[in-house]
């Protein structure tokens, strides 16, 4: 089971990555309630980020919070699905169909909403308005869609979410042809294109960023509260991650 948490989880996190607000304004957009959404280009849904050690850590996180939070993230994995209850075809996802793939995302999507309700029972306030912020780190400006509170907090007008649907969407695209050459590809070819997913990222958060007003951009920040850089290299591993604080980043 660890080994395919362990081969999964790194790929999808990409994948959640890549697919950005467009997939979050295709399932209604607000499935973020209260911020604490699966989905979004880094609006990545707070039980994929309570997977990373890095995050676990920032948070303070218990030993028994961190055994509770495992049992449920375990039990998400192995629930239902057409694949099988011990994860089936899911350790070759990158040689999947696009259908079963999609098939795959909506499988996990809906499991891991389920797991986040019990989530959040596990977490202290504290943890979980913290939890927010290190969302809306991981999110940037390019992850405000997948992210219902954020939009309601920051006054984001129509004009503004139609401006960050059709950035989003464009990114989107590009990252799609992206995760196609993923299938088959060696870990160096697999580095490789995750730093054209980075570029892509940085390219556009930065437009994102450009259509909110000079206001709205000062909340922003706020609402985000003290840096927080996530490792992407994490994602899905056993070790320690560590925080990343104060260096450049969105």
């Amino acid at each position: 089971m660890v080994r395919c948490l362990r081969l999964v989880v790194p790929v999808l996190a990409i994948c959640l990555l890549a697919q950005g607000a467009v997939y979050a304004q295709g399932q209604g957009g607000g499935r973020g309630r209260g911020g604490f959404g699966f989905g979004g280009m880094g609006g990545m849904g707070g039980g994929m980020l309570l997977m990373n050690p890095q995050v676990q850590k920032e948070l303070k996180l218990t030993d028994d919070q961190t055994g509770k939070i495992r049992e449920i993230q375990q039990s998400a994995f192995q629930g239902g699905g057409q694949g099988g209850g011990q994860g089936g075809g899911r350790g070759n996802f990158q040689n999947m169909s696009e259908e079963e793939r999609t098939k795959f995302f909506e499988d996990m999507r809906k499991r891991m909403e389920e797991s986040q309700k019990k989530m959040t029972e596990v977490l202290t306030a504290d943890q979980s308005g913290r939890l927010k912020q290190i969302q809306l780190w991981v999110g940037g400006y390019a992850g405000l869609l997948a992210n219902a509170e954020a939009l309601k907090e920051l006054k984001i007008t129509d004009d503004q979410k139609e401006a960050l649907k059709l950035t989003t969407e464009e990114s989107g695209k590009k990252s799609g042809e992206l995760f196609q050459g993923m299938r088959g590809a060696s870990e160096e070819e697999r580095a490789k294109i995750g730093e054209k997913f980075a570029a892509i990222r940085k390219e556009t958060d930065t437009e994102c960023a450009a259509v909110l007003t000079d206001e709205q951009k000062a909340q922003f920040d706020k609402m985000r509260g003290e840096k927080f850089e996530l490792d992407m290299s994490q994602m899905g591993r056993g070790g320690p991650g560590g925080g990343r604080r104060g260096r450049p980043g969105n």
